[in-house]
């Protein structure tokens, strides 16, 4: 008889799990070093100079510098960032290719390049993902049979792909009946119905509502109770689209997702939400560590998520943060003059701090909660 101890599948099932941490902090650094990589690029191309290129924080594990140009690559031990290091960035030098001594239009172009290679790969991962894996797409279930759209206007099968000319995106549940909860009347839709493109026009009125048997049978309410909506039960599934399709909907996906950010900090000022909706390193790391586990589609997705999440939080106007350090360029080309250099600097320094005993304060709110 064959068995297995029980110390040895716990020590297996420790092993998975720091396996799928692993996995969680290569994505999240991923994103750092793409973030980074668009710092690198555009200073580059732009004349400013390099000193350090650098994945992680802490000392130093590895190092290697550059005979021609004299830039260091470092990789460093902790995994939660990474940073791209010009030349006198924080204060004042008398060399013509230092960061501060650089036009203000082409700091605010290095400094927004980091948010702009986020978006980048977030729509690129995006598209493979649609056409590899499929969008979350709202379909048809059901039609109620005395409904106004029910004589072959919508049709058991049908997928939503526009309500009124807007690309219908999901992110969660929600997404996918808020179009319709909004209207009062009509509404013009794009669907896919075997495989064609269909646009038409379905209406609100009222239907009796019931359930539906196995054989798609409609069995009425006892009550007869009526309904105000637009007469259909509705699913949610995945359709893979054509790679051309795929690009036009990711463009829309990610400026859905901004969006869903900018409404979660609306919703998180009013009081509506609490901090508990907000996440730090240690939640974005569980986060792609449970991603991981569903699977490498689920990873890719929150990737794209996180990705576009982490450019839109870099372009925040927040000390230490590339949205506060192009606010500071934008003052100095109103100005004529630049911000003191050292006063900038305690700004920055004490907004990094700040960040970070938030980013702190969040995770520990989050797990008492």
């Amino acid at each position: 008889m064959f068995f297995l101890d029980y110390s040895m599948i716990t020590f297996v099932g420790v092993l998975e799990s720091i396996g799928y941490i692993l996995l969680g902090l290569l994505a999240l650094m991923f994103m750092i070093v793409i973030h980074e990589l668009g710092h690198y690029i555009s200073g580059k191309l732009l004349g400013f100079k390099v000193v350090e290129f650098g994945i992680g924080f802490g000392p130093p594990i590895f190092k290697k510098t550059n005979k021609k140009s004299g830039e260091i690559f470092s990789i460093r031990p902790i995994p939660l960032g990474g940073f791209c290091r010009f030349e006198e960035e924080e204060g004042e030098s008398l060399s013509p290719t230092a960061f501060n001594n650089q036009p203000a239009w082409k700091r605010i172009i290095v400094l927004f390049s980091g948010a702009l290679f986020n978006f980048i790969s977030a729509l690129i991962i995006i598209t493979i993902f649609f056409s590899a894996y499929g969008q979350v797409v709202l379909s048809v279930d059901n039609m109620y049979p005395d409904s106004a759209n029910s004589n072959g206007v919508l049709q058991k099968g049908d997928i939503f792909l526009k309500i009124n000319n807007r690309n219908l995106n999901i992110l969660e549940a929600g997404d996918a009946y808020e179009k319709f909860s909004e209207s009062d009347g009509a509404l013009e839709v794009t669907i896919l119905r075997n495989g064609e493109k269909i646009k038409t026009t379905i209406i609100k009125g009222e239907y009796t509502v019931g359930t539906f048997d196995e054989y798609d049978n409609f069995i009425p309410s006892e009550t007869g109770e009526k309904f105000t909506g637009y007469g259909f039960s509705g699913t949610l599934s995945t359709q893979k689209l054509p790679f051309f399709d795929s690009i036009a909907r990711a463009f829309s996906y990610m400026f859905f997702i901004v969006f869903k950010i900018f409404q979660i900090f609306g919703r998180l000022f009013t009081g509506k939400i609490g901090l508990n909706s907000l996440g730090g390193p240690v939640s974005t790391i569980q986060l792609m560590t449970e991603a991981g586990k569903a699977g490498f589609a689920s990873l890719t997705f929150v990737v794209s998520v996180i990705s576009a999440n982490l450019a839109v939080m870099n372009l925040l106007p927040i000390p230490a943060l590339d949205g506060s350090r192009i606010v500071f360029c934008l003052i100095e080309i109103i100005r004529k003059k630049p911000v003191s250099k050292k006063i900038e600097g305690i700004i920055h320094t004490v907004g990094f701090f700040m960040l970070i005993l938030f980013a702190i304060f969040i995770d520990l709110y989050r797990f008492i909660k």
